[in-house]
């Protein structure tokens, strides 16, 4: 019996229908998660508006990473992998750079972009095994 293979096609739509589902989530999250912010008597609330940003940013990446991954490989552990090391590697990576240039580092900051990350990453996964 012959083997029907998939067309390139078909996997460059499902790449394309998994990042809409991403935005969607995205997009979601954070107009759930923005809110106007009162004077916060601390300098680095826990939930100060720029920390929204760092958990939409780190999501959108690992989202986007284990998206693009798929092109590549059909391994979901390597997919998970790519997703969270990139979007990680970006968040030290501005941490270090606020630390250097200036900036105000933050382990708050770098804490919302590891819980963006694995929340990306996992709902890619979710995305990926469940909708494809």
């Amino acid at each position: 019996m012959a083997r029907i293979s998939e067309s390139p096609l078909s996997h460059l739509s499902s790449c394309v229908a998994l990042r809409r589902s991403l935005a969607v989530a995205l997009a979601l999250l954070v107009f759930s998660l923005a809110r106007p912010s009162a004077q916060a008597a601390e300098p680095d609330p826990w939930f100060g508006r720029d920390k929204v940003m760092h958990f939409s940013v780190s999501f959108a990446l690992a989202g986007n990473a284990y998206a693009d991954s798929t092109a590549f490989t059909k391994r979901t552990s390597l997919r998970v992998v790519s997703a969270a090391g990139f979007a990680l590697s970006a968040g030290i990576a501005k941490e270090l750079a606020d630390r250097y240039d200036g900036g105000d580092a933050s382990w708050r900051d770098l804490t919302w972009d590891a819980i963006g990350t694995a929340s990306g990453t996992l709902v890619a996964w979710l995305v990926d095994r469940y909708l494809f």
